[in-house]
């Protein structure tokens, strides 16, 4: 019998400006064929959404991640999950998702500055971002949500609603489609050819026309079959299936090789990009996954629904259930 599997998750955070408690719900159903999962948020459809073409004064004034606007725009943890309401490292910022598709989904803003062009982040403000992203990930595992996935869309056409620039983290209580479905590869890869993946790709591309260069402690690659434009992968040279095992100098490594593929990209015309970073809990993989990030390039097209959840994670979020679009289209049979 065919197994239609849903779930639902909820998210608690404080709004901002008033202080009081409230809650998001997100419906989680699990395709019966390849076990993927699409996650459902009505309130996303309320995301506000800033245009490109405004100048960067304009955008100042009226965005909440702006310095002059984060305090009294962005909502807070409740003070059970932590007590400070949002979490820092340096410059950066990680506060709740309002229109989450996680029970934990949270914003890291990474600059205070209203910045769109990516030759310009500097390899601190993206480290600054991923220890605070980490400081995140640390506290869900502490609270029974071991699992984890960061990504980043920049611009609308990497399907941003806004524009400064900014991380996204989830955390839950199983992996991503994407990470899940990596793990069980590296594995299924060890037991056939008796050998770590990761290293084997590692030896055999550091001296391949698709090889990159190297920065401390990540080797940066062009896969032999992108899986978007001119996409990047950085893996971890050291045994690491986690981000939280990083030292600092290797979060700055693997920092500075984000803004090296940025200030490339930019370099070739591009502006817009996705990335995700494959990242299991700490001593995970039994020796077979290793941790990496994918970067890609995307198109110069306004607008887009493709973010990085769909795109590196394999799951899907979205607005509108089934049940209801199928109604409306059904008078049309």
């Amino acid at each position: 019998m065919l197994r239609l599997d849903r779930y639902t998750e909820r998210a608690e955070y404080i709004l901002p400006g008033t202080g009081a408690a409230a809650s998001c719900e997100i419906e989680i159903r699990i395709d019966p064929m390849s076990g993927t999962a699409t996650r459902i948020n009505r309130a996303r459809r309320g995301r506000p959404k800033q245009q490109e073409s405004a100048s960067p004064p304009e955008h100042a004034n009226g965005c909440p991640f702006c310095p002059g606007n984060l305090e009294s725009a962005t909502p807070t943890f409740p003070k059970d999950f932590y007590p400070k309401g949002r979490i820092r490292e340096g410059r950066a910022v990680v506060f709740p998702n309002m229109y989450p598709l996680s029970s934990l989904h949270v914003v890291v803003v990474f600059t205070p500055e209203h910045r769109l062009e990516i030759q310009t982040f500097t390899k601190e403000e993206i480290a600054e971002g991923i220890l605070a992203s980490a400081s995140f990930i640390r506290l869900a595992s502490e609270r029974g949500r071991p699992f984890h996935f960061l990504g980043w869309n920049h611009l609308s056409q990497a399907g941003a609603s806004i524009l400064h620039p900014h991380f996204q983290a989830i955390a839950g209580e199983s992996p991503v489609s994407s990470i899940r479905e990596c793990l069980a590869s590296s594995m299924a890869y060890r037991v056939r050819e008796g050998r770590c993946f990761w290293e084997e790709f590692l030896e055999a591309e550091v001296n391949s026309p698709r090889y990159v260069g190297r920065t401390n402690g990540f080797s940066w690659i062009a896969p032999w079959a992108p899986m978007g434009a001119c996409e990047v992968i950085g893996v971890s040279d050291g045994q690491f299936s986690s981000i939280l095992e990083l030292e600092t100098d290797q979060v700055f490594g693997l920092a500075d090789g984000i803004s090296r593929v940025l200030k490339g990209y930019w370099s070739m015309g591009l502006r817009a990009v996705t990335m995700g970073v494959y990242s299991l809990p700490p001593r995970s993989g039994e020796g077979a996954f290793r941790l990496h990030v994918r970067i890609m390039a995307r198109s110069r097209r306004i607008g887009c629904d493709r973010a990085f959840l769909e795109l590196y994670g394999w799951e899907v979020g979205l607005t509108d259930f089934p049940e209801e679009y199928a109604a409306a289209i059904r008078g049309f049979f």
